[in-house]
């Protein structure tokens, strides 16, 4: 659960999180690279590009973690690992195309350069390449796992295109949309390298929970930092979910608590949107729901750290604890 001592992670920095798996995600990160060596200068020229921009690795180092209450064989989890990290970036390429972002973590998107044609379809091989590394274990359980959760992000994001600029949303079609958008995803990294480690069912259910928990405070998070965050380190302006029309949980708190007058259902439906949208957005950062929804995510947080608190004390479980807290901690 939540305590004084695991809010140590917030002076945490990744690395020291993923001590346990330091030598394993070099690993992880050389088998991504290997997806350039194509004999297709072009492919291999882009592919170059995507994997220049790699994230935190949070996601395959919840695979590694999953994968160490048990059976730890690397030959099953490094392309498992790589597989999650895959899937990840590819629905990042077809997210950027969709809302025609430029940058991305610093860089260019694939859009910005090459066009919505290319990236789609350099999208589409990625999503095809993680499905071939997450098959490479041999186990119809996680390819099973793995195409479902392939729908289920496909599910969010198409949940989050067809309600832009849509008045009214609540809370239950928020966290309908992200545990699809961004938790299936966590789930997936824990669920699979529990299940490749050949852990007892209840450790797989328990790593499951704890995924699907973080995944969702990671997405609330990222939802407060739009409206906190500072914009040259977030790389987009503030409020810049709302100003597209994405009802996230500080404006639907923001909405509850203005049932008949506010600025969002005025900017959703009046002629001024950009104006009244601007305005709402101050509102939220000057208000309490910033934090009545960052207390949501640590609620989500203990769920987490108490879905894991039957398994065995160890390092292990100690990073997997921190990496919760870290999630809320974080200011990108």
């Amino acid at each position: 659960m939540v305590d004084s001592s695991s809010w140590l992670a917030c002076m945490m920095d990744l690395e020291t999180i993923f001590a346990p798996v330091q030598d394993e995600m070099p690993l992880v990160m050389e088998s991504l690279g290997s997806i350039a060596d194509v004999d297709f200068p072009q492919l291999a020229d882009i592919a170059r590009h995507v994997m220049g921009g790699l994230g935190k690795g949070i996601r395959p180092a919840l695979t590694l973690f999953a994968g160490r209450f048990n059976n730890y064989d690397l030959n099953r989890l490094i392309p498992m690992a790589a597989a999650v990290e895959l899937l990840h970036i590819a629905s990042l390429v077809h997210d950027d195309t969709i809302d025609k972002s430029s940058i991305r973590r610093g860089l260019p998107t694939l859009y910005h350069i090459w066009g919505d044609g290319t990236a789609t379809i350099v999208g589409d091989y990625l999503f095809a390449k993680s499905a071939e590394l997450a098959a490479t274990p041999g186990n119809l359980r996680v390819v099973r796992l793995f195409a479902q959760t392939l729908m289920a992000l496909a599910r969010g994001e198409l949940e989050e295109n067809l309600s832009v600029f849509s008045y009214p949303q609540n809370k239950e079609d928020y966290f309908k949309r992200i545990t699809g958008k961004t938790a299936a995803l966590f789930s997936l990294a824990c669920e699979s390298g529990a299940i490749l480690s050949d852990s007892p069912e209840e450790t797989i259910q328990r790593l499951k929970i704890y995924g699907t928990n973080v995944g969702l405070a990671f997405q609330v998070v990222d939802d407060l930092l739009d409206f906190t965050g500072d914009e040259a380190v977030m790389g987009k302006p503030v409020g810049n979910d709302l100003l597209q029309g994405v009802l996230t949980l500080p404006a639907i708190l923001y909405i509850e608590h203005h049932p008949n007058d506010n600025l969002v259902k005025t900017g959703f439906n009046g002629e001024d949107r950009r104006a009244d949208l601007f305005q709402a957005i101050e509102e939220i950062r000057a208000s309490s729901f910033v934090e009545d929804a960052f207390a949501v995510a640590l609620d989500l947080v203990k769920q987490a750290q108490q879905a894991i608190e039957p398994l065995p004390e160890n390092e292990t479980k100690r990073a997997l604890i921190d990496l919760a807290s870290y999630v809320v901690a974080r200011q990108k």
